[in-house]
């Protein structure tokens, strides 16, 4: 190219596409290297799939409780060919949105062909090399599949590859405890297949224990059998179904008859394809993600970025917030996002939850704070009264962080994000202008239980003694 350009993004994804288009928003000029097959992982595609997935699977749920609510149900049937085939068909006008004609249109240069690293500065595309000011990988990441004995042996699904099943499961046996496992576990368990979840591990690592403990609780209401503090120690094929044997850290073991396998243990990308050891990046702590250096996917290169799975940011929100900042800090515009993203887990109920950006220094004494989705009314009418709004507030009253666990927990999060950024108060919150009911009148409550639980000032109970006195 005559011109060096301003940005080479590496992966033409729909993280990468969406990345393009925000430098493109900022003037700048970008080449998007498109390596020739369909990223790993690629997160909106795999994102509206299963959020069509989860549709169809809450509908048969809807159906089957539909007695509970004064409704006559009748027997149905699921067609999961024909469930499939409408989030085909969802994904493909997705994927029209942004064909390579439209982004060339729109400014975007687009080069197909292997992509790795020269140096630092130098990527080849193809047979094409160019040194653009900046690079930003964003590639996406394959599914980690974990050694366990006789697994190699056996076919099993992925997150990928399960949301193009179109026959139903007799016994589903999940290997994992993120929240991509129990989100496709629910909606398998809604298709109705049995389903047993070996988490490996934690179950959620890092969202609030209370929220996890309400998520599990429905969970198993729903039929899911969920074997906590248990792992698979070995995978055993065979004529008919596959036996799958669990331990626990007592000691105790079980064996489980499967019909069909997952493993959802996170992703990591393959960096090593794009010969990333040319770049020379010193290494950090994490032995994951020892190329990342600092905030929005920096490395020890102030010429290369990480962006999306190569980030270690597996959730489509928590990318693209994080993406757009390493565009913006790479065409020197650094820029904090204002608002927090938040972490969810896409089951129903849904959590929600959102942290501060950095470590808070404590200013005076902190509260937690409760509401319980079953004194809304609206919640109690939809029959779903099970859940939770737990937030810590500063003494000003601020929101430090919250947590939801409920129907709409990921709105009511995005409403609590604004609330974080202009430091809004549980006071202002209790001034909500809702319709009746509302599911968002937990949030009012919160802020009127806040409010009454205020001490009143020396002065206001001053005023309060002297208007007495008047009175008599």
């Amino acid at each position: 190219m005559s011109t060096p350009p301003d940005l080479c993004i590496i992966g033409a994804g729909s993280l990468g596409i969406d990345l393009a288009l925000h430098a493109r928003r900022l003037g700048a000029n970008v080449v998007l290297a498109d390596r020739g097959a369909p990223e790993p992982g690629d997160a909106v595609h795999l994102s509206l799939r299963k959020a069509a997935l989860s549709e169809s699977a809450r509908r048969a749920q809807d159906m089957r409780r539909a007695p509970e609510l004064g409704v006559g149900a009748s027997e149905f049937k699921l067609s999961l060919k024909q469930i499939s085939e409408r989030a085909n068909r969802l994904v493909e006008d997705r994927a029209r949105l942004y064909s390579p004609e439209i982004l060339t249109a729109q400014g975007i240069t687009i080069i197909r062909g292997a992509t790795s690293f020269v140096d630092a500065r130098s990527v080849l595309i193809g047979d094409v090399t160019i040194k653009p000011r900046a690079t930003i990988v964003a590639i996406g990441a394959k599914a980690i599949v974990p050694e366990v004995p006789g697994l190699a042996e056996v076919a099993f699904f992925t997150p990928d590859s399960i949301l193009e099943n179109q026959r139903k499961l007799t016994h589903l046996v999940v290997i994992g405890g993120d929240a991509t496992a129990l989100e496709l576990a629910q909606i398998q368990r809604r298709f109705g297949a049995e389903v047993t979840i070996v988490p490996q591990g934690p179950i959620l690592p890092g969202f609030d224990p209370e929220a996890v403990a309400l998520l599990l609780r429905a969970l198993r209401e729903e039929g899911i059998a969920i074997r906590e503090g248990m792992s698979v120690r070995a995978i055993k094929g065979r004529s008919q179904g596959i036996g799958v044997e669990i331990a626990g850290a007592e000691g105790t073991t079980e064996s489980l008859d499967a019909s069909h396998l997952m493993v959802s243990m996170g992703r990591r990308a393959d960096l090593d394809a794009l010969d990333i050891a040319k770049v020379k990046l010193k290494t950090g702590t994490d032995s994951a993600l020892g190329h990342l250096r600092g905030a929005f996917g920096a490395s020890s290169s102030r010429f290369v970025r990480f962006a999306g799975d190569a980030a270690g940011r597996q959730e489509w929100s928590e990318a693209v917030a994080e993406g757009r900042a390493a565009v913006e800090a790479a065409l020197g515009r650094s820029n904090t996002p204002s608002l927090r993203v938040p972490r969810t887990v896409n089951t129903q109920p849904a959590i929600a939850e959102l942290a501060p950006a950095v470590a808070l220094k404590a200013r005076g004494k902190e509260t937690i704070l409760r509401e319980n989705f079953a004194e809304n009314d609206r919640a109690t009418a939809m029959g779903q009264g099970s859940g939770l709004l737990k937030v810590t507030v500063s003494e000003q009253g601020q929101v430090q962080r919250a947590s939801v666990i409920g129907p709409e927990a990921q709105e009511m999060a995005a409403v609590l994000a604004i609330a974080m950024a202009h430091k809004t108060g549980l006071t202002d919150l209790a001034r909500l202008s809702l319709p009746r009911p509302s599911l968002f009148e937990v949030l009012s409550r919160l802020g009127e239980n806040y409010l009454a639980a205020q001490t009143v000032s020396k002065r206001g109970q001053g005023g309060g003694r002297v208007r007495r006195l008047f009175r008599r």
